[in-house]
């Protein structure tokens, strides 16, 4: 079929959008049903339908804003999807709203925590700004990590399953010099805890955590990354995903930062050059 006309775009984005907002409040929903309410107001097949969301979920991710779970973000969209969701958020702030709440809200500690320790998703790992939707004025993945009470929580997590898992290989000696780093020492050496290999080498552990899944994007700093530039044989970056669900997430990449993960300036540190004139 044709492409998806301006009309088309906003039944999917109206569907798709109210997904969301019930993944954000909590409440349930059936992905099949709103599948079908598209394909019986556009007459596009079923996998039409389910990539297009796929597309609505790669327009949200160059906004910086959360998208539904289980929709991977999907490259190569239309302009006009995108101005359709910008459309639709700017008429229901009710939804930025809940986006905003879900990233701010203070997170709840973990106990008995099972995890889902997972491969790096390098399927995932396409770049995120596109040049085709317009970041929103919210950044919503700077804003969760500014979550310190989200970011502290992963980071006794993190401490405590490198404890246990020393103990467990018969290292209780390191185990019990496993150090919070951050707490300790402050949060400007470049990682959150230094732990140990079994065999007594050094582990040095970045933290960065989400409620989001795990292609949720990460804030990483220029001293992180030099820090694990310096220390590659020594540096992991430890990605707790999905924190308030059953099972907490966990993929690790270890080495230079630059070299286990896409990176995209943020923001520049400007100051005039020498002999400029107006």
């Amino acid at each position: 079929m044709d492409a998806w006309s301006r009309a088309e775009n906003e039944v999917v984005v109206a569907e798709y959008l109210a997904m969301l907002e019930q993944e954000l409040a909590g409440q349930s929903y059936v992905k099949t049903e709103a599948n079908g309410r598209v394909r019986a107001l556009t007459g596009r097949s079923r996998g039409s339908v389910e990539f297009k969301f796929q597309n609505v979920s790669g327009v949200l991710i160059d906004m910086h804003a959360p998208w539904v779970e289980g929709y991977k973000p999907a490259k190569n969209y239309q302009a006009s999807l995108a101005e359709a969701v910008e459309h639709h958020l700017s008429r229901h702030p009710e939804v930025m709203e809940l986006m905003r709440q879900s990233i701010i809200r203070d997170a709840a500690k973990r106990i008995d925590v099972a995890w889902n320790v997972i491969t790096p998703p390098t399927e995932l790992a396409f770049p995120v700004a596109r040049g085709v939707a317009r970041p929103m004025h919210t950044d919503f993945v700077a804003l969760e990590a500014a979550n310190r009470s989200l970011g502290a929580s992963g980071e006794v997590l993190i401490l405590e399953r490198e404890r246990r898992r020393l103990a467990e290989a018969g290292r209780g000696d390191l185990a019990g010099k496993v150090e919070h780093v951050s707490v300790t020492q402050g949060d400007g050496l470049g990682y959150d805890i230094a732990s140990f290999r079994p065999d007594g080498a050094p582990r040095l552990i970045e933290v960065k955590t989400t409620r989001r899944g795990a292609a949720w994007p990460m804030l990483v700093s220029r001293n992180e990354v030099a820090v694990s530039k310096d220390m590659a044989d020594q540096y992991v970056l430890a990605r707790v995903f999905s924190f308030a669900e059953p099972k907490v997430g966990l993929f690790e990449l270890p080495g230079a930062i630059e070299d286990t993960c896409l990176l995209e300036p943020e923001t520049w540190r400007a100051l005039p050059k020498p002999g400029r004139v107006a």
